[in-house]
């Protein structure tokens, strides 16, 4: 009976403490204007398509991101490939021309507040000169003491409801009303404690909003 009940609820616990620092997902900002920077360059070279990349956010590195294979030996002695995602600068900063054969290409993105990742988009490069802008997606991580105080609610909270989880069948099995009363008194208030926790926890987390693109002929603005 002991462990038919602990185990859902300590199951829950797990599970509401590994989902409480969930970063909230804003919405998207809205696509950039379809407006082309003033960039002066010579015409593309004789198979070149010529690629406009702009970020509305203000210059910025740009990366184009590629696959490339290594050959390696497996533990029978065979040759083999291992696949990696590798990037070489595309522009030290935006806006930039960037000529290249007519592809689909992979670019990279800086995350505003997050200075390890890279976002990729895949863009498709056409016979005809376009414009790719882009508004970087943004993570904010300025968390205060409302989110310290409930990881302290929910440790503190999960501490307090496995013990009443223990306590509250012993209780019960042995009809021993003090255990009862302290397994229930430690449940209830644990629970409480650790859904107060979680709360504060989820509502002081980092954000994170996605950016969002527009890519458009050149022609035609």
């Amino acid at each position: 009976m002991i462990i038919a009940v602990f185990r859902p609820v300590a199951h829950s616990l797990v599970i509401a403490l590994s989902t409480a620092g969930c970063v909230k997902h804003l919405p998207p900002a809205p696509p950039p204007p379809p407006v082309a920077p003033a960039i002066q360059a010579a015409p593309p070279a004789a198979g070149q398509a010529r690629l406009i990349v702009d970020v509305v956010d203000g210059p910025t590195p740009v990366r184009r991101v590629r696959v490339d294979s290594r050959q390696v030996t497996t533990s029978h002695g065979r040759p083999s490939f291992r696949f990696f995602e590798a990037d070489d600068l595309l522009c030290p900063t935006s806006p930039c021309v960037s000529d290249v054969p007519e592809s689909n290409v992979l670019l990279g993105f800086p995350v505003i507040g997050d200075s390890d990742a890279m976002e990729t988009e895949l863009v498709h490069v056409g016979p005809d000169p376009s414009v790719y802008r882009r508004s970087l997606s943004v993570y904010d991580d300025n968390t205060g003491a409302e989110r310290v105080l409930g990881i302290i609610a929910t440790s503190l909270g999960g501490a307090a409801a496995m013990t009443g989880t223990v306590l509250l069948p012993i209780g019960l099995a042995k009809d021993n009303a003090g255990l009862t009363t302290a397994g229930a008194i430690s449940l209830g208030a644990g629970a409480l404690l650790l859904t107060v926790g979680i709360l504060m926890i989820r509502h002081d987390a980092p954000t994170y909003r996605p950016g969002s693109s527009n890519h458009f002929p050149l022609a035609s603005h």
